[in-house]
């Protein structure tokens, strides 16, 4: 699995909004409302990985969670087809998402377990954005990740992306269970 680390809290992207407006589900607060998601509704993986990354035992609450397929456009010139989803989370602990070095250990933590996996058909980018907190009126950071299958088929490509969403739930709450444990150091 490739890994690529961005840090992108100090450029010129306009900053994310916690929580989103709109039709934001706080699957913290009401784990049912997963049934919601139609994409979650849609592939098992990815529900699977929103219950657990909101659960209560996690350190972390998403604010989005899409997914998108290139597989009519793969089939059209040939290439291999994509499977692809981008997340954002934050912590759980609002004064967390203060503090920049948390997301950056998190992220560092990731890539060294994630990395373990050999291949190259799946790539997942670790990407520090800047994030405004509405309820406390002020900025801090939140963690993007984008994951990329590819396949030699939608149904390969489709897999690999579930096998490596589930890895990445596995290292999330691995490294959540070590801030965990040095928070109450």
């Amino acid at each position: 699995m490739r890994v690529d680390l961005v840090d992108g809290s100090e450029g010129p992207d306009p900053a994310m909004v916690f929580p989103p407006s709109g039709d934001f589900l706080d699957l913290r607060e009401n784990p049912a409302a997963v049934e919601r998601i139609a994409a979650a509704r849609r592939y098992m993986a990815l529900r699977n990985f929103l219950v657990a990354v909101n659960g209560a035992e996690s350190l972390f609450a998403t604010a989005i969670a899409t997914t998108k397929s290139d597989l009519a456009a793969a089939a059209s010139i040939g290439r291999a087809y994509e499977f692809a989803s981008q997340t954002s989370l934050v912590f759980a602990e609002p004064a967390f998402n203060f503090e920049r070095e948390r997301y950056a250990e998190l992220r560092a933590g990731m890539k060294n377990l994630l990395e373990r996996d050999s291949g190259n058909a799946v790539r997942v980018v670790l990407r520090i954005c800047s994030c405004d907190f509405t309820a406390h009126n002020r900025r801090g950071f939140c963690l993007g990740i984008r994951l990329e299958a590819q396949g030699d088929s939608v149904e390969q490509a489709e897999m690999r992306w579930g096998l490596a969403l589930a890895r990445v739930q596995q290292a999330l709450l691995f490294r959540a269970r070590a801030l965990r444990q040095q928070a109450g150091d």
